[in-house]
């Protein structure tokens, strides 16, 4: 089941209801992000959902989120809804629009080009400041012979540049927060219901980037390692070519945490579900596919 932050749209709620068991619950006031839930293996995954013009407009308050959410739960990610542009975008008039959804014209029927829309500037106290970023909505609309065609609606300028913003998401992605770009909340619903399903799936049943994938081990070379060290370390090697030769699904962080746990393969065939999944990253589907890997009968 997939939660849903009790602020969230029941646009979104009632698209998601449609394909995966969804609920409303306080997520923002226990500290979780807008959708919480968890996967095939236990692991908790959220997602933080904001407009593009409102990250644009403060960074810093959007961070200052993510920062409360961070450490309640395994994988945190954010979705951004929007087109942002260095450029102020091309978009149909708002009596174009007007006219599209009271059904006097369809789409078809437009016979001019869309018009350059300025953004509103924002008010400020002082003088204005210099516009070097815009962001619209963009909204999915039906006219009268059933045609739905998505267009720009609702921008703003922004004082802060594109390049910022792309700085700040790759800085994101270093400390393990993925950003997702989607156009409007419809598109959004589809990317939360496939990445559910996709996470309720055992790791076999994935076959993503499976034909040329290789373990890969960054630590310092074995002839400069202390004996703790080079013991720790050839187990985390055999563990990842273990997973590799029977599509464990275990990667190098959850290698290393079994073998800062455990002293060799005979110690973690030997042990118990529970203490297997005492490791951090390991759930019960996962322990029970490494044992089994090794000959025990679960």
């Amino acid at each position: 089941m997939i939660l849903v932050d009790v602020s969230e749209p029941d646009t979104i709620v009632n698209l998601l209801k449609q394909a995966i068991p969804t609920t409303k619950a306080p997520l923002n006031q226990n500290k979780i992000a807008d959708y919480f839930f968890g996967n095939y293996e236990g692991k908790r995954v959220q997602f933080g959902r904001a407009q593009v013009g409102e990250v644009l407009s403060d960074i810093d308050s959007v961070e200052d989120e993510f920062k409360r959410y961070y450490d309640n739960a395994d994988e945190t990610n954010q979705i951004t809804e929007g087109i942002m542009s260095p450029i102020p975008l091309a978009a149909l008039t708002n009596n174009q629009i007007s006219a599209i959804k009271s059904g006097k014209i369809s789409w078809n029927e437009i016979r001019y080009e869309p018009k350059i829309r300025l953004p509103a500037i924002p008010s400020t106290r002082f003088t204005s400041p210099k516009l070097i970023s815009f962001s619209y909505k963009v909204e999915s609309i039906t006219d009268k012979n059933g045609v739905t065609v998505a267009t720009l609606t609702s921008g703003r300028g922004h004082d802060i540049p594109i390049s910022a913003y792309y700085a700040w998401i790759y800085g994101l992605q270093r400390v393990g927060i993925h950003t997702f770009h989607t156009n409007n909340w419809e598109e959004t619903a589809r990317f939360l219901i496939t990445v559910y399903k996709n996470e309720q799936k055992p790791p076999e049943a994935h076959s993503t980037f499976q034909r040329i994938y290789r373990p890969k081990v960054h630590i310092k070379k074995e002839k400069d390692m202390t004996k703790e060290e080079l013991e720790t370390h050839k187990l985390t090697k055999a563990l990842l070519f273990l997973s590799s030769a029977y599509n464990l699904g275990i990667g190098e962080v959850r290698a290393k945490a079994l073998a800062e746990r455990f002293c060799n393969i005979m110690d973690i065939s030997l042990a118990s579900l529970s203490e297997l999944t005492a490791t951090e990253g390991i759930g019960r589907a996962m322990a029970e596919k490494l044992q089994r890997s090794l000959g025990r009968d679960i």
